[in-house]
């Protein structure tokens, strides 16, 4: 079975930086496996990082698909899985954490139907998500009980998939996996996050984050899809519609990174994790350096 190293964590913990210095150690490649950073031109909200911060490491999976496409993790698994099986020793890094369950555990279900989607997400519109929970709880009741009843993607998802005759709760075949991940979660004390989620937010506001929304929006309009649904990019369209303040939409940021960073942390202990490193006061290289020596000492001869 094809093995690949997994480095994730809650925003601002520093992933690029540890994944770009492992894969110096292993004469490796960076696969992203972050659901915003696909978007193209979606770079200071969403700290994609940048060439320079790269230092010749080759990077896949970053800026593939514009704005106004609603990928999903089934067409990023297709993509990201061709690449890591050309690879000797691929790192992914990033902190979506079903987009790693993607990977390992291949979808079992395909393609949508694009008239039932936009059904679907005009009952959401018109009747709101409590309709369609109810809708998915006659399909699966099984998925309805385990899924996030405030997530209206993974719920449309589950009822197009319930309505092909399958059901959600019967795929991901976890004692079949395609891959066998690695996983390391990067972590911070909670102190230490928040101060470097506000650090983070104030960055991009002051590396033009207004004016890169501002130039999507010229381009594409006011999407109701999931790249302007990302945090970061929705405050500040309401910001530029006049219906908040810049301080205000700030602030929404810095609140709402912190709670899916909680969220994050809920997510990755569902998964299988070869270790939780602590990262405060290390650097990038430190943290690096652990992991190629837990791998060397329990995994390989590198």
């Amino acid at each position: 079975m094809k093995t690949f190293i997994g480095i994730t964590g809650t925003t601002s913990v520093g992933k690029s930086s540890v994944a770009v210095e492992l894969a110096k150690m292993l004469d490796s490649e960076v696969v992203s496996a972050d659901s915003m950073q696909v978007y193209k031109g979606m770079d200071i909200g969403t700290a994609k990082i940048t060439e320079s911060e790269m230092c010749g490491i080759k990077h896949h999976m970053l800026s593939v698909v514009e704005p106004n496409v609603n990928y999903s993790s089934f067409l990023y698994q297709e993509s990201a899985s061709k690449i890591i099986d050309n690879l000797k020793m691929p790192i992914v890094a990033g902190g979506t954490g079903f987009y790693f369950d993607g990977l390992i555990y291949p979808p079992e279900f395909g393609n949508v139907n694009t008239e039932r989607r936009l059904e679907l997400n005009c009952i959401y519109k018109e009747k709101g998500l409590d309709e369609l929970c109810q809708l998915l709880k006659e399909l699966d009741p099984k998925t309805f009980e385990n899924i996030d009843c405030k997530n209206p993607k993974r719920v449309i998802r589950a009822i197009e998939i319930a309505e092909s005759g399958r059901k959600k709760s019967e795929g991901l075949a976890r004692n079949n996996p395609r891959y066998k991940c690695i996983l390391f979660v990067l972590y911070r004390n909670r102190e230490s996050l928040y101060a470097q989620i506000d650090e983070r937010v104030d960055n991009m506001i002051k590396n033009g984050l207004i004016s890169e929304v501002k130039s999507l929006v010229e381009r594409y309009g006011y999407l109701d899809n999931s790249a302007f649904s990302a945090i970061g990019y929705k405050e500040i369209i309401t910001y530029l519609r006049g219906k908040t303040s810049l301080e205000e939409a700030i602030r929404q940021i810095k609140l709402n990174t912190r709670h899916y960073s909680k969220r994050q942390i809920t997510y990755y202990k569902k998964m299988a994790v070869e270790e939780y490193i602590d990262v405060d006061s290390k650097t990038p290289s430190e943290v690096a350096t652990h992991i190629y020596d837990r791998l060397k000492a329990v995994y390989y001869k590198v």
